[in-house]
């Protein structure tokens, strides 16, 4: 018999004739304290550090999957299965803790648990460090894939349970500065977004039946209670969005859980205490201590001196990246202002009246930024904690800063964007008269699956558009397209595509 028991969030623990799997468990706070689990799973702590697991899974070192807190209250005598990235951070950061026992997985490769049970790693394929797991059991298949986007055309299939993520989990664009009217479109886009991938998941799965985890979480520090608003942000309840999903999948059944609920036990309809009024100000009085200590302590002084040293660091780890490009970043503290040059090493950082033209405004608490400064916390988790409110002009997204920001500290991810970029025409689609690349240069999300409408090749995972006569991006970002008509002799390389700006 197979028992699946949600702990809430992305949080499983599995039991299959005899073994135990615990997966993702997350109860501390998350990104500079601002993230908490919602509902409130902390009464089931005791019970989860206090099991007996054979298997222990961490999707990815995000801290709302990679809680360092729980996982040191566990026994290191756990086999830990891991994700093989490039970086190596989630490997060593487990070893370091002392969980020497690990099974290193690349994507799609498979472990023997036991007899009949048998786990299989899915990875993010491009150069996002992502991995969802896929376990089969006596023939019961689930599958998690919690943040993770599996290039749609290599997911499994002959699904029975599908966990998968419904809300966002990205700063954008609630941290941006957009006028409301302006917010609220962006803001129904990314939504609307979601569900499209989420219900392409569960179509190309075959799942028989879907589990909403890995979100929302929920802002219990005062500054950040707007977050908190469910209708006005991406991070919506499953309640926002279970209409649109029942129209567009009216097959699938729903198995909405609350923390320690198990799949054959779920609460029922219209139970969950959340629904209560004053339950988010009762939950937050209950954590003050732990969403205050981001608050505590005088305020940190920031030296330009010290803001130079990390960019210089960052761009020297990150040279290829960085080949041939050029932006300036403004970063803006609590009154204090740096102009960074960033490009060809440019050692430049400047005050705020020195000549710098920015292209990405960042505003940052001086706290975050002495966390980021120290190395407790990565621009990815600053910015992840919706404590740093962004500004662009124009109004594009910057796949090469935000790939400095978020991965630099990890140099083989952006390395293999790198390769990414130089090999995205290796591979070819062919599909209505036209030739195009398989990948998009964005994500690595796999091209077969794109939408090719009214002139226009539309990417199925974050929905970046191109002109399909010339490549041009017209929404999304800046990076074009390899595309021709079909005609093209097939062992040609793809031309080049029109290097023009994008249209918004």
């Amino acid at each position: 018999m197979t028992v699946i028991r949600h702990l809430g969030h992305a949080g499983f623990v599995v039991e299959h004739a005899g073994l135990r799997i615990l997966i993702d468990p997350w109860f501390h706070p998350a990104f500079l304290d601002a993230w908490f689990p919602y509902p409130d799973n902390r009464p089931l702590l005791p019970e989860v550090v206090g099991g007996r697991y054979d298997y222990l899974y961490v999707s990815h070192t995000h801290e709302d999957h990679f809680d360092e807190r729980l996982l040191g209250q566990l026994s290191r005598e756990v086999t830990v299965l891991v994700p093989r990235y490039r970086s190596q951070s989630l490997r060593r950061r487990l070893a370091r803790m002392g969980f020497g026992q690990q099974v290193l997985l690349g994507h799609r490769e498979s472990h023997r648990l036991g007899p009949d049970a048998v786990a299989t790693v899915y990875l993010d394929t491009s150069h996002k460090e992502d991995s969802g797991l896929l376990l089969d059991l006596g023939g019961y298949r689930f599958l998690d894939l919690n943040d993770c986007n599996t290039p749609l055309s290599e997911l499994p299939s002959g699904i029975d349970l599908l966990a998968a993520q419904y809300s966002g989990a990205m700063w954008y664009p609630n941290a941006y500065r957009y006028p409301p009217g302006e917010m609220a479109r962006k803001t129904a886009a990314v939504r609307a977004d979601l569900l499209d991938t989420l219900v392409r998941k569960v179509r190309l799965t075959g799942a028989r039946a879907y589990l909403p985890s890995a979100g929302p979480a929920c802002f219990l520090d005062p500054e950040l209670d707007r977050f908190n608003d469910r209708a006005a942000t991406i991070f919506p309840h499953w309640e926002d969005v279970a209409g649109e999903f029942a129209a567009a999948c009216p097959e699938v059944e729903v198995v909405r859980t609350a923390p320690g609920d198990t799949v054959d036990a779920p609460s029922a309809p219209g139970s969950w205490a959340t629904d209560q009024p004053g339950y988010l100000a009762a939950y937050r009085e209950r954590r003050r201590d732990e969403w205050e200590a981001y608050h505590r302590g005088p305020e940190p002084e920031i030296g330009t001196a010290e803001v130079a040293g990390h960019f210089d660091r960052l761009q020297r780890l990150n040279r290829p990246l960085l080949d041939g490009y050029r932006q300036g970043l403004r970063l803006e503290a609590d009154g204090a202002a740096w102009g960074v040059g960033l490009g060809e090493l440019a050692e430049r950082v400047e005050l705020e009246d020195e000549p710098v033209d920015p292209g990405y405004t960042i505003r940052v608490p001086p706290r975050a930024l002495r966390a980021v400064l120290d190395g407790r916390a990565g621009w990815e988790e600053a910015l992840l904690s919706m404590r740093l409110t962004l500004h662009r002009d124009p109004d594009v997204f910057d796949l090469t800063l935000l790939s400095l920001l978020r991965y630099g500290h990890q140099p083989a991810q952006t390395r293999q964007l790198v390769r990414e970029r130089k090999g995205a025409g290796d591979a070819v689609v062919e599909r209505d008269g036209l030739r195009f690349q398989r990948y998009c240069p964005h994500a690595g999300e796999d091209l077969a699956h794109a939408e090719v409408a009214d002139g226009v090749i539309e990417c199925p995972r974050h929905h970046w558009r191109w002109d399909a006569r010339t490549g041009r991006c017209l929404s999304g970002g800046t990076l074009p397209l390899r595309v021709e008509p079909a005609a093209a002799t097939p062992d040609e390389p793809l031309l080049e595509p029109t290097l023009e700006g994008p249209v918004r």
